[in-house]
C-alpha cells in the first residue's frame, strides 16, 4: 500500500485565511474613516476658536464697537472668508471648512437649517465684533460637542 503525503494547504484553508484578512482590512478602513472625520472636526474647532479670538481682540481695540466690514450679516448669512475688517478679521479668508472644495460658493454656507458639512458663516445679526456669531458644522461627537450645527460667539462660547 502506498500512502501519499501531500504538503501544503487545502483550498478551503486558503479561502478561510483570505476571508479573515478581508474582514480585518474592512474594519481598519472603517476606523480610519472615523479618524479622518475627527481630524476634520478638530481642525474646524481650531479654526473657529481662532476666529472667535480675533473678534474678541478687535472688540477691545478702540473706544467704539468696531463694525464688521465686507461680511456684515444683516439680512442673510455671510461667508466669513469675505470679511475685510476690522483689523485681523480680514485674515478670515485663510479659514475654510476642510470638507468644502469651493469655500467661496455661497450655496455651501452654514445656515440654521444646515444638516451636513457647510462653510463657516456669520449668522444673521452679526454686524459688529461684539455680537458676531459664527456658524459651523461638526461631523462627529468631539470635545464634548455633539455632531451637527453649532455656533461660537466672541467669548468662545460654543452652542
Amino acid at each position: 500500500m502506498h500512502i501519499t503525503n501531500y504538503k501544503g494547504f487545502t483550498l478551503i484553508e486558503l479561502l478561510v485565511v483570505i476571508s479573515i484578512i478581508g474582514i480585518l482590512s474592512s474594519l481598519v478602513v472603517v476606523s480610519l474613516n472615523d479618524a479622518r472625520a475627527k481630524a476634520r472636526d478638530a481642525r474646524r474647532l481650531s479654526d473657529i476658536r481662532q476666529m472667535a479670538n480675533v473678534f474678541a481682540i478687535e472688540a477691545t481695540q478702540g473706544a467704539d464697537v468696531a463694525e464688521i466690514t465686507g461680511c456684515s450679516a444683516t439680512t442673510v448669512e455671510k461667508n466669513t472668508r469675505s470679511c475685510t475688517g476690522p483689523g485681523n478679521v480680514a485674515e478670515f479668508n485663510r479659514f475654510s471648512d476642510p470638507s468644502i472644495p469651493t469655500p467661496d460658493d455661497n450655496n455651501t454656507l452654514c445656515r440654521p437649517a444646515s444638516s451636513g458639512v457647510c462653510e463657516y458663516s456669520l449668522a444673521i445679526g452679526s454686524t459688529n465684533v461684539e455680537n458676531a456669531l459664527i456658524l459651523f458644522y461638526l461631523e462627529t461627537d468631539i470635545a464634548g460637542l455633539n455632531s451637527g450645527l453649532h455656533s461660537i460667539d466672541p467669548d468662545g462660547v460654543v452652542n
